[in-house]
């Protein structure tokens, strides 16, 4: 995927949290689209913070404990499981950039709204 495609998906999710808020709380006053915006905006954020964590292998202790229970023994250990998929992960791209700077551009806008 093009790094343009990660932000025009990063850029979708929070329009599509921003008119979700909107929908619900309403379109009369200004203060629903200070709402709207910061909550894509710090869900963005939320998320790409989650993505940084799970790309740094915060979660492989817990996948390699699921994947004994549920399908057998493919790796010898945890350090081969690890090493496995840190692998796995420099091969792909990380997507935390995108949602990170798109959430903080629409965090810019909650606050430019609230000034305003």
């Amino acid at each position: 995927m093009g790094s343009w495609k990660k932000y025009l998906a990063a850029f979708l999710v929070n329009t599509a949290f921003t008119l979700l808020v909107l929908f619900l709380r309403g379109f009369e006053l200004k203060i629903y689209y200070v709402d709207a915006f910061s909550v894509a905006g710090g869900i963005s954020v939320l998320l790409a913070l989650l993505f940084w964590v799970s790309r740094a292998g915060a979660f492989d202790t817990i996948r390699y404990g699921f994947s004994t229970l549920y399908s057998g023994r493919k790796y010898k250990d945890l350090y081969e499981y690890s090493s496995a998929k840190r692998e796995k992960r420099d091969r792909r791209g990380g997507i935390s950039k995108p949602f990170f700077l798109v959430g903080i551009g629409f965090l810019a806008c909650s606050l430019l709204l609230s000034i305003l």
